[in-house]
């Protein structure tokens, strides 16, 4: 099968999605019929756009993200659950002006990031054809001590993971447990998060350099590094990384081969839906029983009612999205000074944070001693209309976009050319954005962190390089 067939065919899935579900919402939503096409319209063009001649991986992702978290979401929401919502909307009127201004909101912030991914287009967008490995330093290192390198990664995805858990430095909805010195908490918090699926990505791009038909085994490694880390993150959020190495992995492969490996395919497909739902089965059991006391076996049928609830949230709910712009809109105190305020939240794992406080009815309270650490997102389009701006929403979300595609590039540009990496920094920018909201100011943290990662790849790049030339010398 050529990669164009398997690209159709999953497009024309998604819109006979799309025609079905947006159909049933037309027929029951209250609002102005134009206002949800216009909001259906241009949430589909971000999602199809994203994926098309031109795009860039953050394109992809944020266009997918959006796409389940606000039209998706909503969609389904108005259609068959009669416009309840499990996650609280706060002062949400709910009547046909409310809703009407809630979808005009994100499609204003959708535009945006269409005229962004259009513009930039025209200066930046991937060759057609794959570039070589550009970190030959790295990769000379790599071809020589391959298997030592395969099985230090095995050994440290197991120490940081295991350790982790042990001894809770870094799990989420969770005050650390430990506090190293040095600042290792904050080395094992870019680990979990990326820094080893950042690893994973260069040992795939080297993998696929040298011998593509040995891909698998390093395939294999990536994904249980991510399952390791989301156990150990007590996060079900495994298909985040895992996906955004497939996908990176997909975009090398449709650049060198016209036709798919449907061997390889099955078998990265299959051991990805099995770890996947390994991960949230074991996520969800250990969340109950830590935060909610479901360790009693006598609990059993109501535990088990619990982990079907939690689990079935993860497909629709749990993605942040239209709700945060629900819970926004309504809000009388918006403002400038408003938008001051949560600009300058800061962390504290005691407080409840400025939204749940400000703008919902929340269940999260962090004022207790039992060392959980619950917030609500509103992400970051709700965020950016804290003013109660059309106009600055739609200049933000421009500027968020830029910044996102500049960093994108920068990581094309110097770390090797992968697009393997590219595809995981496009994905953790565009995760990022979504789930915005908390401690804002501190995202220069994550960004960093991101540079740091670049940097230090690009500089080991180099000494190996150095290495290698005054070996042959």
């Amino acid at each position: 099968m050529r990669w164009e067939v398997l690209v159709k065919a999953v497009w024309l899935v998604v819109f006979t999605m799309i025609a079905l579900i947006g159909g049933c919402a037309l027929v029951e939503y209250q609002g102005s019929v134009w206002v949800y096409l216009l909001f259906t319209a241009l949430s589909t063009a971000l999602l199809f756009f994203g994926f098309g001649r031109g795009a860039i991986f953050f394109d992809a992702f944020i266009g997918a993200l959006l796409w389940i978290g606000f039209w998706l979401k909503f969609s389904v929401r108005i259609a068959f659950m009669n416009g309840a919502f499990m996650v609280p909307v706060g002062a949400f009127e709910g009547t046909p002006q409310s809703l009407d201004q809630a979808l005009l909101v994100a499609s204003c912030a959708f535009a945006a990031l269409l005229l962004v991914r259009f513009a930039r287009a025209q200066l930046f967008c991937y060759p057609q054809d794959l570039a070589q490995v550009a970190f030959s330093g790295l990769f000379a290192l790599y071809l020589r001590f391959r298997w030592l390198a395969l099985a230090s990664f095995i050994l440290l995805v197991l120490f940081v993971g295991v350790s982790n858990a042990w001894f809770g430095i870094y799990q989420r909805g969770m005050v650390a447990r430990t506090q190293l010195p040095f600042g290792l908490n904050g080395v094992y918090t870019w680990l979990l998060t990326f820094g080893l699926a950042a690893f994973a990505a260069v040992l795939l791009r080297f993998e696929f350099e040298r011998n593509r038909d040995q891909l698998w085994l390093v395939a294999t490694l990536a994904l249980a590094e991510s399952f390791v880390s989301n156990v150990s993150l007590m996060s079900r959020g495994m298909i985040l990384n895992a996906g955004a190495l497939i996908y990176g992995g997909a975009a090398l492969f449709q650049r060198v081969e016209a036709k798919l490996r449907a061997g390889l395919l099955l078998y990265v497909g299959v051991l990805f839906c099995a770890l996947f739902v390994g991960s949230v089965f074991l996520v969800n059991s250990a969340r109950l029983n830590v935060f909610y006391g479901y360790s009693n076996e006598a609990q059993g049928e109501q535990k088990q009612a619990a982990l079907n609830q939690y689990t079935a949230a993860l497909f629709i709910d749990r993605w942040v999205g239209i709700e945060g712009v629900m819970s926004v809109i309504d809000k009388p105190e918006l403002g400038s000074e408003l938008f001051e305020q949560a600009l300058a939240e800061r962390f504290d794992p005691t407080v409840t944070s400025f939204y749940d406080k400000n703008f919902i009815n929340s269940y999260h309270s962090n004022t207790g001693e039992d060392g959980r650490h619950f917030i609500s997102l509103p992400g970051y389009i709700a965020f950016l209309f804290y003013p109660g701006s059309y106009l600055f929403l739609f200049a933000a979300v421009a500027v968020f976009s830029i910044f996102a595609a500049a960093l994108e590039y920068l990581t094309y540009r110097f770390a090797g050319r992968n697009m393997v990496l590219c595809a995981l920094i496009a994905q953790v920018v565009a995760y990022r954005f979504t789930s915005f909201g908390y401690v804002p100011m501190q995202s220069y943290k994550l960004f960093g962190t991101i540079a740091l990662t670049i940097l230090m790849l690009y500089v080991a790049d180099k000494l190996c390089g150095l290495l290698f030339r005054r070996t042959v010398a």
